[in-house]
């Protein structure tokens, strides 16, 4: 029972209305106290990693230096641009020459023929400093200019251990490793062009004058070069004059220029004009006054029409004669211009033009004319050049061996020249192949010891072919005409002939030409010395003890070459020539091979800048 009770009773209790507080009565409401909370623990000392250091270190410097970059930056974009612009031109090249049956003791110990090979250096550099569009000097440098690799003049005492290679030139002598060859100075005024200095001369096909420092040449390459010590002055008379009348096209391409070179101011070979022998008294028909030095009576000077002298034998005033200075005056008319609008579509090419020399020195009462005209037309797939040169006058100056005037009533050394050449190239052809045929002639001299002088070779740099100019008749004229008479010397230039040169070439690829070409030299004016006589020549053979020869021309030869120019300044190039020559030629007198079986093979790397 009394459980029972027990449970009943918070029953009832639950069912008993709760009693109403009054408001202001009611009890506050007491918020339970907030339970205690364990501090936090503590967290632990981090330990430095020098790793981090590292790289931020390495931040706040490159911030540090990205910071001064930038105000470099800022520096520079505030300055006004400079006037000045300095830039460089040139190249750097070797050359690769092999021979096979040039020289008659080219032969093993078997005797058998073998491969003579060389390589040569050339470096051209020409630093240009140019003052905004109005002026601008420029200096030329070459270094290591013709000379051979390797060590050839013993600077190593063991050649098997050399290890310094020197200077030497193909002929045996040492060459100088770096030499300031040209310096000028050009200024366009507002009437035309201004230049003055040590400068390259250029014209035409390069008969007469040539730069000698491009790779223009089909065969082989350029290797002297035309330098003069000049001031002239060129100027386009008609744009001017469009100008001047305000007309909208001021760009007719019509020169005209006039130079003044100083060739020589005190040459070393003393001019004479007449011989002296020592020891001759006077009363003998053979005593000159001019020759007793001291008026004894008896002649104490001895010397030839000319003496050669050494720079010590020159006075403190040899500048000051003026007689024997050696002056030239250059005019030159040219007409010319690429991409002519009315020509072609606009893709015509058309130049002409005349070069005007007068040349003089009043110690030998020389005054020679010489005119080149020029002209070329590139239209429609076709392709005419043409340059011709005639020199005329009268001189003294060629005191060559021998070399005498014997008309009584004239200086004995009083010469009338009349020396022509020219070349011709007639081409066809589109962007890949083309034919042409090439005619060129250099005037010869039957005999240099007479009054008339009519042969002068064409420029050294003009190549046609790569044996028989370039080679065998340069080897044949040196050895013949000695040092004494260097002038004479062909030096790989066109002499005393005419040859026929037709050529094809194509063009596979894009910077890519093979061409390949046939050439017949024929003799001009056979002195039968350099150039043997036949018994069909009509001049200058005449009076031959001997006639010599007997074939008609002076050889024959063909040539290859493939070059290839990659990105716009790597020049590449393998060529290749094989010649026949005939008994026109003396090959034994300059140490060549009488069989006149020629090859050669050659290659070239350049770098042009």
């Amino acid at each position: 029972m009394l459980p029972l009770l027990l449970v009943l009773l918070p029953m009832a209790r639950a069912e008993e209305p709760a009693p109403t507080a009054a408001p202001a009565e009611a009890a506050p409401s007491v918020e339970p106290a907030p339970l205690p909370v364990a501090p936090p623990e503590p967290e632990p000392t981090p330990v430095p990693d020098p790793r981090v250091d590292l790289l931020e270190r390495q931040l706040a410097e490159q911030q540090l230096a990205l910071q001064d970059l930038q105000n470099q930056v800022a520096t520079q974009a505030a300055k006004p641009p400079s006037d000045l612009k300095f830039h460089l031109e040139g190249h750097i090249r070797e050359r690769l020459y092999s021979f096979s049956h040039l020289y008659a003791s080219q032969t093993d110990a078997k005797g058998d023929a073998t491969a003579a090979r060389f390589i040569q250096h050339r470096v051209i550099a020409r630093p240009v400093l140019e003052y905004k569009d109005l002026s601008k000097a420029v200096i030329e440098v070459r270094a290591l200019d013709g000379v051979v690799w390797g060590d050839n003049a013993g600077n190593s005492s063991t050649p098997l251990f050399a290890d310094t290679p020197s200077t030497t030139g193909i002929d045996g002598r040492e060459l100088a490793s770096i030499r300031l060859e040209r310096a000028w100075v050009e200024a366009r005024l507002p009437i035309g062009l201004l230049r003055f200095g040590r400068q390259p001369s250029d014209w035409g096909m390069g008969l007469l004058v040539n730069p000698g420092d491009r790779f223009d040449d089909d065969f082989g390459e350029d290797k002297f070069g035309s330098t003069n010590d000049r001031l002239l002055f060129a100027t386009r008379p008609v744009a001017i004059a469009q100008k001047i009348l305000d007309h909208e096209d001021t760009s007719f391409p019509l020169i005209v220029a006039v130079a003044v070179d100083r060739l020589v101011e005190d040459p070393l070979p003393q001019y004479y004009g007449y011989t002296c022998a020592a020891g001759v008294l006077q009363g003998d028909p053979a005593y000159d006054p001019r020759c007793d030095f001291d008026g004894d009576g008896v002649t104490d000077l001895d010397h030839g029409y000319d003496a050669d002298r050494i720079e010590d034998q020159r006075g403190a005033d040899w500048w000051a004669d003026q007689a024997d200075d050696v002056g030239q005056t250059l005019f030159v008319l040219r007409y010319g211009g690429d991409d002519l609008p009315w020509l072609d579509g606009g893709k015509g090419d058309l130049a002409a033009g005349t070069y005007l020399v007068h040349r003089a020195q009043e110690e030998t009462d020389s005054g020679v004319w010489v005119i080149d005209l020029y002209a070329k037309l590139d239209a429609w797939h076709f392709r005419f050049e043409a340059e011709g040169v005639m020199i005329s006058g009268d001189t003294a100056a060629i005191a060559l061996p021998g070399s005498i005037n014997t008309d009584p009533n004239a200086d004995p050394l009083q010469k009338t020249s009349g020396i022509k050449g020219y070349v011709a190239r007639l081409g066809y052809g589109g962007e890949r192949a083309r034919i042409q045929l090439e005619n060129g002639y250099a005037s010869g001299d039957e005999n240099v010891a007479d009054a008339d002088f009519t042969g002068r070779p064409l420029s050294p740099d003009h190549n046609a072919g790569l044996l028989i100019y370039e080679e065998i008749l340069a080897r044949i004229t040196s050895a013949l005409w000695t040092d004494s008479a260097r002038g004479l010397w062909s030096n790989g230039g066109v002499y005393n002939s005419m040859y026929v040169l037709p050529t094809v070439r194509v063009f596979p690829v894009e910077d890519l030409v093979v061409l390949a070409g046939f050439m017949t030299a024929y003799p001009d004016a056979p002195d039968g010395a350099i150039i043997r006589c036949s018994p069909d020549d009509k001049v200058g053979c005449a009076s031959a003890p001997t006639q010599q020869a007997t074939a008609a021309t002076i050889g024959w030869e063909v040539d290859g070459a493939v070059k290839y120019t990659y990105n716009d300044h790597l020049l590449l190039s393998v060529e290749a020539g094989y010649a026949k020559t005939t008994d026109r030629l003396p090959l034994e007198a300059a140490g060549l091979d009488p069989a006149g079986k020629f090859f050669t093979l050659q290659s070239r790397v350049a770098w042009q800048f």
